[in-house]
């Protein structure tokens, strides 16, 4: 076999792992052993020039289930909280949470997130 089918190969199987990955909420299985992909979560501030809400998003290559836990915080405004998904939440999606920092914070400051 030549360098370029091999090379082709891999790839191929990068792709395929990548995606039943991502259809599988970030679970591989190889010779009956199950890799999971730690959830990934993210936060942002919610528009305006004093937001009080954020974005809660998922970062990861699978699924956040109802139920997952999502700690959070704005170190600026001293704010932290956690957040429970109602809803599956898909990869790249956010979640608008409404009013968690109290008395707003000014545009632009950093949001901290952590899925539990």
């Amino acid at each position: 076999m030549n360098f370029t089918k091999i090379a082709s190969l891999a790839v191929a199987a990068v792709v395929l792992t990548t995606t039943f990955a991502q259809a599988g909420n970030g679970t591989i299985t190889v010779n009956k052993d199950t890799l999971r992909l730690r959830p990934v979560a993210a936060c942002q501030l919610a528009g305006g020039e004093f937001p009080n809400d954020i974005f809660v998003i998922n970062k990861g290559a699978g699924v956040l289930k109802a139920g997952q836990k999502v700690q959070w915080s704005v170190p600026f405004a001293n704010a932290k909280g956690t957040y429970v998904l109602t809803a599956d939440l898909a990869p790249s999606k956010s979640v608008f949470v409404a009013d968690v920092i109290p008395g707003s914070t000014e545009a632009g400051h950093e949001c901290k997130a952590t899925a539990l």
